[in-house]
């Protein structure tokens, strides 16, 4: 298959996919005004018997009511059938998306049926296929937006889409985004960092100012958030990006559908949810007629020794808190974090002179709220006293990260490639 028939096929599954939902929404919508019609009447019903029971002093209230409930079921009627006429229409849409993929699909797959049961693993076969094909689906695509949070899963993600871009002549579709949590959410320097390795690969870099970062948002909402309501991703990163998105198409300029390509360093060992996606998705929640938005994540395959290898080899710069031995550098106080790993968080706050535990703590207080169910920031921080007074404060020397993950040459080599590229 190529890329451009492949494109077209998921732009297909993508209609066939959005007109079943709208036709599963209206059918349910049709359902509540029958019953809303079912219920008006029926009050009806019970108000000419109360009417008629009613004493002479009555029978004006009782009239009223009556005409209400009239006047309700024929409210309620009109919105049955708009409600209807809508369950029609997008079945008849519904059926001619599903014929159109039908259609489309059938000559790469003779005899096979292309329903909805069987939707799913036609998408997940087409985007293997164009997952497949790295190069390809570059030059195919308008914009490639790469999110970096500065970390190493993005840094080396980065470094490999830059690296297949630049092999086909595509660097100038690249934008690199960068949420910005602000100094109450990220460890200091971030953004820097961020600007730095895109400027490695002379790449267009934007940043996104977040209001008041995490804690602006937990005082907002008078709780922090969790691993099921990671509103924290959705409304500081992801919203503000998609307002980005748009901007972008918009100035491309183009008279027919744009493909963008959203590129994302998440790795499947990080998680068994991670585990579960795929290298391409289609991103439902943005695409539109405007334009096709895949989901792509280059590096989810990859181990973690991948990474730091990758790092290591092309003397990639990365942020000092993982000489710290900080596994991710999501933000500093991470509600997906493990306790050991926020003791370090606290520890390492204290060896560079940031306030943050102090300011965490004061926000637990005064909203009411533990940063996590089975234990609030304040243990914590409890806890990372009395390692410190058993293991004094926290120490780290430049190349740790490197020499814990693949040994003391490899961070001698490192340090040679850096500071060699460096200057």
């Amino acid at each position: 298959m190529d890329i451009t028939t492949g494109l077209q096929l998921l732009e297909a599954l993508r209609r066939a996919d959005q007109a079943d939902a709208n036709l599963s929404a209206a059918s349910r919508a049709a359902h509540r005004a029958s019953l809303a019609a079912t219920d008006a009447l029926t009050d009806i019903a019970n108000c000419e018997q109360r009417l008629d029971a009613a004493h002479d002093g009555e029978q004006g209230a009782g009239a009223d009511l009556l005409e209400c409930a009239r006047q309700k079921y024929i409210d309620a009627g009109r919105r049955r059938r708009s409600a209807k006429s809508k369950a029609r229409r997008a079945y008849t849409a519904a059926r001619t998306a599903n014929r159109e993929f039908g259609a489309r699909y059938a000559p790469h797959a003779p005899g096979r049926g292309t329903g909805g049961k069987r939707r799913p693993a036609v998408a997940a076969s087409v985007l293997q296929e164009l997952a497949a094909m790295p190069l390809e689906l570059i030059t195919a695509a308008d914009a490639l937006l790469v999110h970096s949070s500065g970390g190493k899963d993005s840094l080396v993600m980065l470094d490999q889409v830059a690296t297949w871009a630049h092999q086909v002549g595509c660097t100038d579709k690249i934008v690199v985004v960068h949420c910005d949590l602000g100094d109450t959410s990220e460890w200091p320097g971030v953004r820097d960092l961020a600007e730095r390795q895109a400027a490695r690969y002379g790449l267009r870099f934007i940043a996104i100012d977040s209001e008041d970062g995490l804690l602006g948002l937990v005082e907002k909402r008078g709780r922090f958030p969790d691993a099921a309501r990671r509103l924290c991703t959705s409304s500081l990163k992801r919203d503000k990006a998609n307002v980005l998105l748009t901007s972008i198409v918009t100035a491309l300029g183009l008279d027919r559908q744009a493909v963008v390509i959203n590129c994302l360093g998440i790795r499947s060992s990080e998680s068994p949810a991670r585990a579960r996606k795929l290298p391409l998705a289609i991103d439902t929640r943005t695409s539109n007629r405007n334009r096709l938005v895949i989901t792509w994540h280059p590096v989810l395959e990859w181990s973690e020794t991948d990474v730091w290898e990758r790092i290591a080899t092309e003397g990639l710069e990365y942020h000092p808190a993982y000489d710290a031995l900080m596994p991710r550098l999501s933000c500093v106080f991470c509600v997906l974090a493990g306790y050991t790993v926020l003791v370090r968080a606290v520890r390492l706050c204290w060896a560079l002179g940031l306030p943050l535990p102090e300011k965490y703590t004061e926000l637990e207080a005064r909203i009411g709220h533990r940063f996590k169910d089975q234990y609030s920031l304040a243990d914590v921080v409890v806890e990372a006293a009395k390692v410190e007074a058993d293991e004094g404060p926290l120490k780290w020397r430049c190349g740790d990260a490197i020499r814990a993950h693949l040994g003391e040459d490899a961070a001698a080599d490192y340090a040679l490639r850096y500071f060699a590229l460096a200057t």
